[in-house]
């Protein structure tokens, strides 16, 4: 009679193991109180971040051609994120009657009673910004839908937490025209008090932020977050002009017998070397936290024998045994947890801006996590982030 085979358990180093089984991999780390990456279930990563010399008005830049307004290099564990901001300028809308006749029109950028006219509410609305991420996978093609779900949460997000109006967008338009001397110069409003130009055709930037994510190792929304405010920190608008000789120019028109005129498009150009630092509410200002839940399987052993080594577990309920990982991190996490948060707080801790839910959450790792989260912004906040 042939012998039967023996049959050997096949023992599969930790790396192998996430990712045959990542759910079995973090209900072992679980069940000795640690994750994956060696952080505690409270343990939020470490951010580092700067400038990155990417602006043409940062000071370790000497390519003044560039045409980055502000920017930003973030690095979390293993992630780097680039923000650059860039602007393009618009024509606000005028109101009809001030364009009911066409002398009007053709002046319009010099007379000075435009800010009267204008609805003041409108002014401190809160702007957009535009953003677009790129996510790094070493390959070209059309975004993917964690791409645009990720820009359209960050432009929804920034529009309703108020953290730029409107009004911090204005384009300071000047006048280039010769004086006396036949020099050319530049006159601004808020430089020359006996000069009034005030420009009753206004115009507003409009902000362009763009995402390169490298080394993606979890969710991605608290690092793009954090790194838009900083860069948005660090961003400056040039001071615009209008060419003299444009200022005045009619093209007259015919159709069907009767005359008229249009107006022509001005050419508004940047000054190289005045700008303004972007105004910010920083009383809006707040930072994101991501957080899962997942319910310990009592059942997974873990193989240490020395029970007088294991971490003591932070239970939220002990009716359902669920444990609140802050800031996920790693294949095993992201597959592991189908319910997450996301909160986005205010500067002083006391208002959301943002509550994201998906699946199942109890009310008391709710709680914990918002608590946690406002704790975090403060931290970033005095921290200069």
């Amino acid at each position: 009679m042939s012998e039967q085979p023996e049959l050997k358990l096949v023992d599969f180093p930790p790396a192998v193991l996430a990712r045959i089984s990542p759910e079995l991999s973090l209900q072992r780390h679980l069940a000795i109180g640690l994750r994956p990456n060696l952080r505690t279930f409270e343990e939020f990563k470490t951010v580092q971040i700067n400038d990155g010399g990417l602006s043409r008005y940062s000071s370790t830049n000497s390519n003044n051609e560039s045409d980055v307004l502000g920017s930003s290099i973030l690095r979390s564990g293993n992630t780097t994120v680039i923000c650059t901001i860039r602007g393009g300028i618009i024509e606000e809308d005028i109101l009809g009657e001030n364009n009911n006749e066409d002398a009007d029109a053709v002046n319009a950028i010099f007379a000075k009673d435009k800010e009267s006219i204008i609805n003041q509410e409108n002014l401190i609305d809160s702007a957009p910004i535009y953003p677009i991420v790129e996510i790094e996978r070493g390959r070209n093609g059309p975004p993917t839908d964690e791409e645009m779900n990720l820009s359209q949460k960050l432009y929804e997000t920034f529009l309703h937490s108020k953290i730029l109006s409107k009004s911090s967008l204005k384009v300071k338009v000047g006048l280039k025209s010769k004086n006396d001397k036949n020099e050319i110069e530049i006159l601004y409003n808020d430089e020359n008090s006996e000069f009034q130009l005030g420009p009753k055709r206004s115009w507003n930037y409009i902000l362009y932020c763009k995402f390169k994510i490298f080394s993606r190792s979890g969710p991605l929304f608290d690092l793009i977050w954090i790194s838009l405010i900083s860069a948005l920190k660090q961003t400056k608008l040039p001071y615009a002009y209008i060419d003299e000789n444009a200022a005045d120019i009619k093209i007259p028109i015919k159709m069907t017998g009767n005359f008229g005129t249009i107006r022509e498009q001005y050419a508004i150009t940047c000054d190289d070397e005045k700008f303004n630092n972007l105004i910010l509410n920083n009383e809006e200002i707040g930072y994101s936290s991501n957080f899962g839940v997942i319910s310990l399987d009592k059942n997974v052993s873990n193989n240490n024998e020395e029970d007088e080594k294991k971490m003591e577990i932070d239970i939220n309920d002990e009716n359902n045994d669920s444990i609140l990982l802050v800031d996920l991190e790693g294949e095993e996490e992201e597959i592991s947890c189908k319910n997450l948060i996301n909160v986005v707080v205010d500067s002083k801790g006391e208002n959301l801006k943002s509550l994201t839910l998906t699946g199942n959450i109890d009310k008391s790792s709710l709680q914990k996590a918002i608590d946690l989260s406002k704790k975090r912004s403060k931290f970033l906040i005095n921290q200069e982030i």
